[in-house]
Order: structure tokens, then C-alpha cells, then sequence
């Protein structure tokens, strides 16, 4: 047997043993970090006119930013799976109290408020899906491929998170945790009649889920197949959204100088259509900068995920790739008209604590299983 650490089979990811410099990942994981962050804040500052939203963001990243250091260089990334499912627990209370006594903002009842404080579970829900569903299958290693039956705890956790997200109500985080955890699922052994059954039912419960959708939710699907059927409403949003973009051609219109966001043409400017400032004031060219940088970011945790040495870390790279790339498209197909509204931030870019302090934590966690590879790497 190598001296090395056998990669366990339930993780795909196939093991390389090409050598690597694994400490240059972490430095990439860093840059990229950065890179978001200041456009990001500069794209805000935009939006916002350089006040309001940009200053409350400009002193959340105190918080935020502290929390990528200490998860991604203080925390062992092991103590992370082992208080996995407490973090669980505590998520699942937080999102009982938002359903309970949230405070209610434009319909949707979504945040705790404690004095000046106000925060939302959910945004914490994606990340904790992420850690829970790597935990699950590092706990539950099997040699044969796993069943419908096997999955039934995970699916089980996975589905309280949802119920209580979409209660309050959140269509479209509670959809952004399931996919995290479908992402992280593709990685692993299913067994061939327990995904044809997934598959078989998979058009019929997406029939059931739009029947007990509420009004406004079945009108944001119904204007994503017609943007003429709710022209007033989330019709109207879309339609100035691809204006913006179009507005900004090849090269934009300069920075702070995006008539359909300075106009107030564009509605949810500073949160769902960021996107459509970036580009109506920088253009096709600084869009495909950002679709690249995404880009990056998404294959680098892949790269994090094939060189860990265990199924946590692994799978828990796989999951934090899939937040960050998942909430990147959506958002961004929100913009260009090619998605429903549902209200998914885009990473680094929206307005948020509590967003950016998930999108922080996420990129920390990258960061830790890099550098843990790396310890690992220099002790073989």
C-alpha cells in the first residue's frame, strides 16, 4: 500500500499523483478574492451613488473579512466536519424563528432583526448545505454505489432546510440549496435504478412545486416565457435589466455614468440586477472579465477538491464551488432575461451582510482545505 493517503472511493473526484504547488493555489484563491471584492465595492459604490448601501457594506467588511481569515487560517478545516451537524441545528432554529417572528421586508418575512443588527438565516443555510452534505458521505463511506435508502438522512436534513426556507417564503435560496447539495451528489456513486427513479419523478414533483407556488412566484415563471404577460411588474424589471446591458455595448458608458441605474430605471440596482450597472457602465468586454474571473473561481475548487486527500474536504470544495458558480449564473441569466426574478444575489457584487458574510466564508473554507492539502503534501 502507498504511504500515501488513499482517496476513499466514495469520492469521484479522481487522485492525481502529477506533484503540484499547491501553496501557489491558495495565493490564486487570495487574488481572485480580492479582485471580487474591490470591483465588487467599486460596482456599489456606484449603484448607490457612493452612499447608503456602500458605506453600510464598506463597514459589514470588517466583519466579513475577518471571518475569511479566521476560517480560512485559524479553524482547522477538520473541526469544521466535526461540528458540522451542530451548525445544522443551530441554522434550523435561526430559519424556525425567521418563519415564526422574522422581520417582514417587501412581503417576504426573511430576517432576524436584534437591535441595529439584522441578518438572514438563510444566506447561512447555502454554506451550512455545503458542510452538511461533505460530512454526510465522509461519515457514511460505502464500498457499493449508494441507493435511494441510503440517502434518505441526507435527503431528509437537506429537505427541513428547504421547507423552512421556502416558508417564509424564499423560492429561490431554498432551489439555491438544493442544487448546491445536487452538485455535490453528482460526485458520487448512485446506483443506476435510484437515479433513473430520480429522474422518472423529477418532472412530476417540478409540476407539483409550481402548483403550490404562490401568485407572484407562478407570475415571475409565467414572465420569464412571455416578458409580456406581467409588463408592470416582474416584466417591467426585466425588461429594463436587458436594457441596461444592451445600453453598455462593447466598452459602457463609464463608470457612474449608467442612465438606467442613475435614471432609477432599473429597480433593485444596489442587490438582484448589480450585474446590469456593471455592464451597462463597463460593457461586454469588463462583463466577460467577470464571467471569467467565475469561471476561475469555479475551477480552482475543483483543483481544491481532486487534491484532497479525504471525502470532507472534497466534497466540501465541490460544495462551496457550487454555491459560488450557482449564485453567479442565476444571477447574472436574472439580468439578461434569460431567468426568472428570484431574487439571488450575485457574490461579492450585491448589497448584503449577510450575503457577503456567506460569500466570504465560503472562499475562507477553499482557502483552508488548500492549505491543508499543502500541510499534508509537505509531511508525505
Amino acid at each position: 500500500m502507498s504511504s500515501r493517503t488513499k482517496k476513499n472511493d466514495v469520492f469521484l473526484v479522481p487522485y492525481s499523483d502529477v506533484k503540484t504547488n499547491r501553496s501557489a493555489i491558495t495565493k490564486i484563491l487570495c487574488v481572485l478574492f480580492v479582485i471580487c471584492i474591490v470591483l465588487g465595492l467599486t460596482n456599489l459604490y456606484s449603484a448607490s451613488l457612493g452612499a447608503g448601501f456602500f458605506q453600510s457594506q464598506l463597514r459589514n467588511m470588517v466583519v466579513t473579512l475577518s471571518a475569511f481569515f479566521i476560517i480560512g487560517w485559524v479553524i482547522p478545516i477538520k473541526k469544521v466536519g466535526d461540528y458540522s451537524y451542530y451548525l445544522l441545528a443551530v441554522v434550523c432554529i435561526l430559519l424556525f424563528i425567521v418563519d415564526v417572528a422574522g422581520k417582514t421586508v417587501g412581503g417576504s418575512q426573511r430576517w432576524i432583526a436584534l437591535g441595529p443588527l439584522t441578518f438572514q438565516p438563510s444566506e447561512f443555510a447555502k454554506v451550512t448545505i455545503a458542510i452538511v452534505v461533505a460530512r454526510f458521505f465522509s461519515s457514511n463511506q460505502q464500498d457499493t454505489p449508494y441507493t435511494i435508502r441510503d440517502l434518505l438522512p441526507l435527503g431528509g436534513m437537506v429537505g427541513i432546510v428547504f421547507a423552512l426556507i421556502y416558508a417564509q417564503p424564499d423560492l429561490g435560496t431554498a432551489g439555491v440549496c438544493l442544487m448546491i447539495a445536487a452538485a455535490q451528489v453528482c460526485f458520487i456513486r448512485i446506483d443506476v435504478r435510484s437515479f433513473r427513479l430520480v429522474l422518472l419523478s423529477a418532472p412530476i414533483a417540478a409540476a407539483i412545486v409550481f402548483q403550490r407556488l404562490l401568485p407572484y412566484q407562478r407570475l415571475r415563471v409565467m414572465n420569464f416565457f412571455s416578458p409580456d404577460y406581467d409588463p408592470s411588474g416582474t416584466g417591467y424589471q426585466s425588461k429594463q435589466s436587458i436594457i441596461a446591458v444592451g445600453n453598455g455595448g462593447a466598452f459602457g458608458k463609464g463608470f457612474a455614468q449608467g442612465t438606467q441605474a442613475h435614471l432609477k430605471f432599473l429597480p433593485e440596482r444596489h442587490t438582484d440586477f448589480i450585474f446590469s450597472v456593471f455592464a451597462e457602465e463597463h460593457g461586454f468586454w469588463a462583463g466577460s472579465f467577470v464571467f471569467i474571473i467565475f469561471g476561475i473561481l469555479g475551477y480552482m475548487s475543483l483543483v481544491v477538491a481532486r487534491q484532497s486527500r479525504d471525502t470532507f474536504g472534497g466534497m466540501l470544495a465541490i460544495g462551496v464551488g457550487a454555491l459560488l458558480f450557482i449564485e453567479f449564473a442565476i444571477n447574472v441569466s436574472m439580468g439578461m432575461g434569460i431567468f426568472p426574478v428570484v431574487g439571488i444575489p450575485l457574490p461579492f457584487f450585491s448589497f448584503g451582510s449577510s450575503a457577503m458574510l456567506t460569500v466570504c466564508v465560503s472562499v475562507g473554507l477553499l482557502v483552508a482545505i488548500s492549505r491543508a492539502n499543502s500541510n499534508v503534501n509537505r509531511n508525505i
